[in-house]
């Protein structure tokens, strides 16, 4: 039986059989990838394959002796004849089931919904309000993020953009004078207890008036929310929002996380975070 032999292509003092002790040699000896004595070994072109596909991505390198992946991951079912790609199949698919009635006429969730269904209602609570379910959704959107199919939103890209008056909120809660002049006396005012059930754990100052989010809108000047502030504009910008409290006496009152989470429904106080 014959034996191969590979050369390394630096240099014509070594030679193996042996792959794994070629990417040895020509790394200690010429700092070169593996990768890169692949190309040289198996691909005459000298160029890193693309996805099959056609899209021109480069394809994912995996060992010297597996070489390239044919296709980008998720790439193959562009070119592979399967029923969810190919739009004539599915539209002979859809044409069939109508034909012969397969359509279910009454479905059984029809006019169903949360509110009126206690079978509906647990359904959709266990898809998708159990903290598996929940996981599962923020490890898989992290994911899309990574490989860019899905591009996060930031700043003033995102739709819901405001000029930064989360930044601002959660300056003003961390500012030292705010809570001495605003926090703290609503603290004694309520014997460090939740004005309503009267626990001492976990106390946070609540706006009962005017939301923090709405302060801070009244309290920016000019154009300020339309624009990403600098520093010194965000430093004036809290001192105009505690003067705020300040002068206006904005309506404290004093919750524990678990009445302040009735407040907020939609915040989650599983963390410390910025609340108003």
């Amino acid at each position: 039986m014959n034996q191969t032999y590979f050369k390394c292509p630096s240099c014509a003092d070594f030679s193996s059989d042996n792959l794994d002790s070629l990417r040895i040699h020509c790394q200690k000896r010429h700092k070169l990838s593996a990768r890169n004595l692949y190309v040289s070994l198996f691909i005459p072109s000298g160029q890193e394959p693309t996805c099959g596909c056609g899209c021109g991505e480069p394809t994912k390198f995996n060992t010297l002796q597996k070489g390239y992946s044919l296709y980008v991951l998720g790439h193959a079912a562009r070119v592979s004849n399967n029923w969810g790609n190919n739009l004539d199949a599915r539209a002979k698919s859809l044409e069939t089931r109508r034909r012969e009635s397969r359509w279910s006429k009454d479905p059984w969730n029809r006019g169903k919904t949360k509110e009126n269904d206690p079978e509906f209602a647990a359904i959709c609570e266990k898809a998708y309000s159990s903290d598996k379910e929940k996981l599962r959704r923020s490890n898989e959107m992290s994911r899309q993020w990574q490989t860019g199919v899905i591009v996060p939103l930031t700043g003033s890209s995102h739709s819901q953009w405001k000029g930064g008056t989360s930044s601002i909120g959660a300056l003003c809660h961390g500012s030292n004078r705010l809570y001495q002049l605003w926090k703290f006396p609503a603290l004694q005012r309520a014997s460090f207890k939740c004005e309503r059930c009267s626990s001492t754990k976990d106390l946070h100052v609540h706006h009962s008036e005017t939301r923090m989010a709405e302060i801070i809108k009244l309290c920016a000047n000019n154009n300020t929310i339309e624009f990403v502030p600098s520093w010194e504009e965000q430093a004036a910008w809290v001192e105009r929002v505690i003067d705020w409290h300040v002068e206006k006496s904005s309506a404290a009152e004093v919750l524990c996380r678990s009445c302040h989470g009735d407040e907020h429904p939609s915040l989650n106080f599983s963390v410390e975070s910025s609340i108003d």
